[in-house]
Order: C-alpha cells, then sequence, then structure tokens
C-alpha cells in the first residue's frame, strides 16, 4: 500500500499544496481560530445558519419587489397611464364635461329669463326665478370643476407614488436576486 492510498486516493502532490497553503496562511488561520474561540455560545451554530438566513432574506426581498411592482400596476398600470390613475384621469374629464353643459343650460336660463322679463305683469317674477336657477347651476357647475381639478391633482400624486412603486419594485427584486446570487 501506497502513501497516496493512506490519503484516500488523492495525489502526494496536491496534499503537498494543501499542507503548504496552510503553513503559508498559519498565522491568518491562528487569528480566525481565536475569533472563533472569542464568539459567544452559539454564535458558531449562528454563522452556519446564515446562508439560510441571506436566502430567505433574499427571497423575502424579491417577493416584496414584486409585490410593489404590482402594486405600482395597480395604481399607473403597465405604461404609467392606466390603473387608477386613468380611472381618476376620466372622472376628471367627464367632471369637466358636465361642468360645460351646466354652465351652458345656466346660460340658456339666464336668456330666458331675459326674455321672460320683456313680458309685461309676469315675465318679471318668472325672471328672478330663472335667474336665481340659472345662479344655482352656474354654482353647481363651479363645485364639479373644482372637484374636476381635485380628481385631476390626485390622477398626478398616483402617477409619482406608482412610479415610485415601481422603482422600489425593481430595487428590492434586484437586492433579494443579489443576495439569492449570492447564495448559490
Amino acid at each position: 500500500m501506497g502513501i497516496e492510498d493512506l490519503l484516500g486516493g488523492r495525489d502526494l502532490g496536491d496534499v503537498k499544496k494543501a499542507v503548504g497553503f496552510v503553513m503559508e496562511n498559519s498565522d491568518d488561520f491562528q487569528k480566525v481560530l481565536e475569533l472563533v474561540r472569542g464568539l459567544p455560545d452559539g454564535a458558531v451554530g449562528f454563522i452556519g445558519k446564515l446562508p439560510e438566513l441571506l436566502g430567505t432574506i433574499g427571497a423575502g426581498l424579491a417577493e416584496a419587489g414584486e409585490q410593489a411592482a404590482k402594486a405600482a400596476g395597480a395604481l399607473v398600470g403597465d405604461d404609467g397611464e392606466g390603473g387608477a390613475r386613468k380611472a381618476l384621469t376620466g372622472s376628471a374629464k367627464t367632471m369637466s364635461s358636465a361642468k360645460d353643459r351646466l354652465q351652458d343650460a345656466a346660460g340658456m336660463l339666464a336668456g330666458l329669463a331675459g326674455e321672460l322679463d320683456k313680458i309685461p305683469g309676469i315675465g318679471d317674477a318668472a325672471a328672478r326665478r330663472l335667474n336665481d336657477g340659472s345662479g344655482q347651476i352656474g354654482g353647481v357647475a363651479t363645485e364639479i370643476e373644482s372637484l374636476a381639478g381635485n380628481l385631476a391633482d390626485l390622477s398626478g400624486i398616483l402617477g409619482t407614488v406608482g412610479d415610485a412603486l415601481k422603482g422600489l419594485g425593481e430595487k428590492l427584486t434586484e437586492s433579494g436576486g443579489s443576495v439569492k446570487t449570492l447564495m448559490s
């Protein structure tokens, strides 16, 4: 039986290289051993669990990234103009159109009031009532215009939040992938 058989079939040259490496770096190995001896009880076991822990963290980061991306999609869609933002923008446009129609109706009532005012005896009272109604419709139109502006502002805010969530999702997914790659 040769020395290679005693070393488990390893080449004697490889064994010499390994021993030489240990001898050359014995100071570093000594420092590592002293560090490990100085760790509190259970620390070595914890260090052994680090790969599993980092793998879990990586998976969690990647999952958080995916969820942030889904939230961004719900807020602004894949193109940045869909989702809740699109619904709010559409609502703002609808409100703006309704405001325009109400203002037109208020104008027609005011015009009709002007014509009724020309009728002696009965026109004056009817004209005042139509003018009051016209003013109320104009007030509603102004409130709808304000609401439409608020919806448009909210749509812009959702766009900003959606873009931020999308960026966060990308970074979290990237970080999670990096940690997972580190552990493989």
